[in-house]
This record gives C-alpha cells, structure tokens and sequence, in this order.
C-alpha cells in the first residue's frame, strides 16, 4: 500500500499488494468519509469525482490449482494472456474462445468479458470479494433454489449473502475482486477457414457457423459482401503450425490494415467520396491477412490490445433478429457513408447462457450474436456524434440488443432499468452492500443509477 496517507483533499491512487492492503485502505475511506473506485488496471477507467482509486496492478500471482476439481485461481491483476499461459504449462486452458480483449482478470470479471463463443461467466466458478465494510467473502454461483428464494423479497434477508450474479457485470460497485477461480478444460488447437460471402446469404450460412469452434464476420455495410471466418477444433499435436514467412506476411497486412482503419473515420469525413472505397481497400487486406492463416493450426483465442477493443461499441443480439438488424443498418449507413467506412464485427455467441446469467448482463436464454464497431470512438470531428450514436443504439435496442459492458465508452443511462430483466435486484443488492454508497463505478461514466 502507498505509504502516503488517505486524505479528502485531493484524488489519490493505490496499488496494493494483496486483500489485507486493500482492507486497509476501505477501513481508513470509511473512517473518513471518503469514496473509492478500483480496476485491475487494463480497462480505460473514469477516475473522475472520487478520493480513492485502488488499481490492482500489484496483485498480479497465481494462487492454486485444483487438479481434482480443475480449477485454478488468480489475483485480480493478472491479464487473461498470463491466466492463459499459466494454465498452458499444465496442458488446460479456458473456454473462452476467439477475439478476446486481454484486460485483467478484476477488469474482465467486473465488465462481464465475452468472447467470440461465449462469456468469462461460463468459465468462473468463484471470485473472492472484498466488500464495501471490509470483509473478504467467497461469492458463487447461487443454485436454482436460491436464485427463487431471493428472487422473492430479497431486502428482508436476515443474512443476506450476495452471489456471482452480482459480481460479473457489476461494474465495480459491489466489492473489490481479489482472487477469482476459473473451471479448466484441456487444452486444443484451432483450425480456421476463411472465405467471402454476399449480404444476402450471410443468415442461410448462420446453422453451419454455429457447429464450429468459433465463428464471426466482418461487415462492411458499404458493400454488398461480408468476410466469414469459422474455426474447428484439432488435436494438440495433429496440426501444422504457420511457417514463419507467412506470419509475417499477416502481421504485414494486419498492420496496414490498422493505419487504414485508424484513418478512414477522418479521411471518410473529410472526404466522403472515399468511404467506399476506404471500405473496399480494408476488405482486402483483411481477406489477404486472413488467408495467411488458413490450413495452419493456433491456439483457440485471439488476444487483442484493450485500447483497440474498448474505444468502440458492442452489442449482445438474438440470433434470431440479424437479418433484421442488418437491414435496418443497411438503410442507415446510406445516409450517414460517411460514418461507416469501418467493418462491424459480428461474433456468433455458440454457447448457451449460464443459467445463473448476471443480473447487468446481455446474456439470454436464447441463442445470440455479438455486433461491435468503432464508428463512434473518440474522435470529436462533430458535436452531432452522441446523439447519432444514440439513434444508431436505438436502433439495436428496437431489436431486442443488450449493451455489453465489456466495451466502452460506456455511459450511465436512464435506459439500463430496461435493458436489462436483473436491475430491479442489482439495485437492491447494492443497497443492502454499501448503503452509504462509498463504492463507485470505475467503468462507466457518470452516475450508476442504485434505486429502482
């Protein structure tokens, strides 16, 4: 813990190295009055309008390994790369496949992660939690039972003990993440193909994506045409690896692919004429970085920098609603090209939701795709761009979307009550957790609304 004292006078951040730090630093907040945020220190935080940040950037060990029951568990601030590797060197891994935003583990458990297939809710089997009055508590998953018994009348429980379903998805406002213990499987290859697919038989391919590992499409609303990529599962030791010339040919080409699609929201501006064809030259790199991978064999997930994950926008959608969605996309990049030069990610969701699904989460019992796009990032080219990034999520919610959390900018809104079935109890909970409100959300901005 620093050795600088807490003092209301000026915004102070921590780095701790285990739960009795941080215990330490509540109880010396409390004392004083004072409001704290933390994050494990890979998402983009709002460090604004507190006294305390705690960052977990010095809890960062791998603290057991259950072979009876395969799990293992970690601090908070280790990266889902090093959870990874970790497991690696005694042939698990998690399954949690495709592109993967590498944030901290406290990060990922907090903004409820998702993969390409599938959420870190269906690999976390229990975190250990620091709560808003010091104590360190173990929180799981409830059983059947207890998600009916508290779904009744929670607020009278005498010993009220909160669960998972608070946790994941709670935005940091229920408890500092200590340790988290993640379920294992073995560990296995993937195989990917690639190929290109016009818009209007992109839906008749959905059953086939589903059967894979791992599935997801670049879309580029300006064309009549969409890249698919689909995994399969291969044995440890049956593939052949990618030679290394062509691994540099792909970072080759992924590398001018990202000076193109940093530029194109500027140039498309600027020069709107050039947004088709801005569309048409990352098309190309994409299918030529692609094809640099195709009959080799890579591990199952693709870690990307959070910085690039977090500057834009993703959206959890019934399956069953793509068609409609991306006609209603359609029609809308046409009078806003200028917009929309870069891809829209769609990511098939192959696994069912958890039963024991978070309270804020965009997880259903239905079969879902991910839609992400960077087409408002941070840029400031026209003061116009929040209310077009708020029609553009009207036009989502109109088809049954669920903001995820897991991408940003994420901003506090009236709407959240409706998104989502569990914010009646989120509410409650937090109330019952931290009645004077001392935990604050690092991960969006603005006021998280507590009171139903």
């Amino acid at each position: 813990m620093s050795t600088t004292e807490v003092s209301s006078h000026r915004m102070q951040i921590f780095h701790p190295y285990d739960a009795e730090d941080i215990q330490k630093i509540i109880c010396e907040a409390r004392e004083n009055g004072l409001t704290i945020k933390y994050y494990g220190g890979s998402f983009p935080v709002s460090k604004e309008g507190v006294d305390i940040v705690i960052k977990l950037d010095n809890m960062r060990r791998f603290i057991f390994y259950d072979p009876e029951e395969q799990t293992f568990t970690f601090e908070g601030g280790l990266t889902i790369s090093e959870v990874l590797q970790s497991m690696e060197y005694l042939n698990y891994t998690l399954e949690l496949y495709g592109i993967i935003p590498d944030m901290t583990v406290a990060d990922a458990v907090s903004v409820g992660l998702m993969g390409s297939n599938g959420t870190i809710a269906h690999c976390l089997k229990s975190c250990q939690v620091i709560h808003a009055d010091g104590a360190l508590i173990d929180w799981v998953w409830p059983t059947p039972e207890e998600v009916s018994n508290r779904s009744v009348n929670i607020p009278t429980e005498r010993h009220f003990l909160p669960t998972l379903q608070t946790v994941v998805c709670g935005l940091g406002v229920f408890g500092i993440v200590s340790t988290a213990t993640f379920k294992c499987i073995p560990i296995h290859l993937a195989q990917e193909t690639v190929f290109e697919c016009p818009l209007n038989e992109m839906v008749n391919n959905w059953q086939q994506l589903l059967n894979g590992l791992y599935s997801y499409m670049y879309w580029y609303p300006l064309l009549d045409k969409v890249i698919i990529k689909r995994a399969s599962s291969v044995r440890l030791r049956l593939g052949h690896l990618q030679p290394w010339w062509k691994k540099c040919m792909e970072v080759f080409y992924w590398s001018i692919h990202w000076v193109v699609n940093r530029a194109s929201p500027y140039l498309a501006w600027y020069a709107p004429s050039f947004s088709k064809k801005l569309s048409k030259a990352q098309f190309s790199l994409v299918m030529k970085a692609s094809s640099c991978r195709m009959q080799h064999t890579f591990r199952p997930q693709l870690l990307i920098s959070v910085a690039s994950y977090c500057k834009g926008i993703k959206w959890s959608l019934p399956a069953d609603k793509l068609q409609s969605v991306i006609e209603d996309i359609g029609i809308w990049s046409k009078h806003r090209f200028y917009l929309c030069s870069t891809p829209i990610l769609i990511a098939v969701q192959t696994h069912q939701a958890p039963s024991h699904h978070p309270y804020l989460s965009p997880y259903t019992e239905r079969k879902t795709c991910t839609l992400w796009t960077d087409w408002f990032n941070s840029r400031s080219i026209t003061s116009s761009y929040s209310a077009t990034m708020a029609e553009f999520e009207a036009l989502l919610q109109k088809n049954g979307g669920r903001k995820c959390w897991s991408a940003g900018p994420v901003y506090a809104s009236p709407l959240i009550g409706q998104m989502y079935p569990g914010f009646r109890q989120w509410c409650e909970t937090r109330t019952i957790l931290d009645p004077t409100n001392m935990l604050r959300s690092g991960y969006v901005v603005g006021d998280l609304l507590v009171k139903g």
